[in-house]
């Protein structure tokens, strides 16, 4: 575990520094993109896994700065609506991301790290993970075609163990009344090796939502789902939501 996270963490340092140079290089790059979003959500479930982490409502927020070479950094939150945000509940959690997303050989490209600080937010250690994704689509003239691979690496004294998940999906957005409104759905089949103690096997995983876009700056995120459907022994899972996203 310990090779794999410094492994993790060197290709991680190793992308911030080429990128970073790439951005300082690039004159027409001054001014990147900001997106602050915030939603309310029935229960918080792992984003790659499905699992549980939370029964109970949060709201989660996420500030989002993206520069015009594609570089990202990421500051998320999750906050539980009972309890103190210090009490040690999975339903409260900041991560800490950075990563890029463009094209390669006309295929859509991405890669990004983050550090999932929990079970306690703002307390660097023991509980932690690190997490890696790479994602490589094609997009067609109806829908969206994407592989991913997803890695989550625990720090020592965690109660989870890592693991590894691979998916092969589609996507689609289809936007109505001037592009007023978007309907957005994706469906993927995923193989988890057994990440954060789940049991390993394969499940279906996906979202759908509705947006209305308000203007150029805010969206009302009226409703959307993550489901995870599983096709070996495993729990299946559903996290309704609804927000609003503002742009700068």
């Amino acid at each position: 575990m310990k090779r794999t996270l410094k492994t993790s963490v060197v290709i991680a340092v190793f992308f911030l520094v080429v990128v970073i140079r790439v951005h300082a290089e690039d004159k027409t790059n001054k001014w990147p993109s900001i997106t602050l979003s915030s939603l309310v959500a029935n229960k918080y479930l792992q984003p790659g896994t499905g699992d549980t982490l939370h029964n109970r409502p949060v709201i989660q927020t996420d500030l989002l700065v993206t520069f015009k070479n594609g570089l990202y950094l990421d500051l998320w939150n999750s906050r539980s609506l009972q309890g103190k945000w210090d009490d040690g509940s999975l339903g409260n959690e900041v991560d800490y991301g950075l990563g890029w997303d463009g094209t390669v050989k006309g295929l859509t490209a991405h890669i990004g790290f983050a550090y999932y600080n929990e079970p306690k937010a703002f307390t660097l250690g023991a509980g932690d993970i690190f997490y890696t994704e790479l994602r490589l689509g094609k997009e067609f003239k109806w829908l969206s075609v994407t592989a991913g691979y997803q890695s989550y690496t625990t720090m020592p004294g965690s109660g989870f163990q890592g693991g590894h998940l691979v998916s092969l999906g589609v996507s689609r957005t289809q936007s109505f009344y001037g592009d007023k409104v978007s309907l957005n759905a994706s469906f993927a089949g995923v193989y988890d090796t057994g990440t954060l103690g789940t049991l390993a096997g394969f499940m279906l995983r996906g979202n759908a939502g509705i947006n209305w876009n308000i203007n150029k700056h805010f969206t009302f995120n009226a409703v959307s789902v993550n489901y995870y459907v599983p096709l070996t022994r495993r729990a299946t899972g559903a996290m309704v939501m609804s927000g609003l996203t503002y742009r700068f």
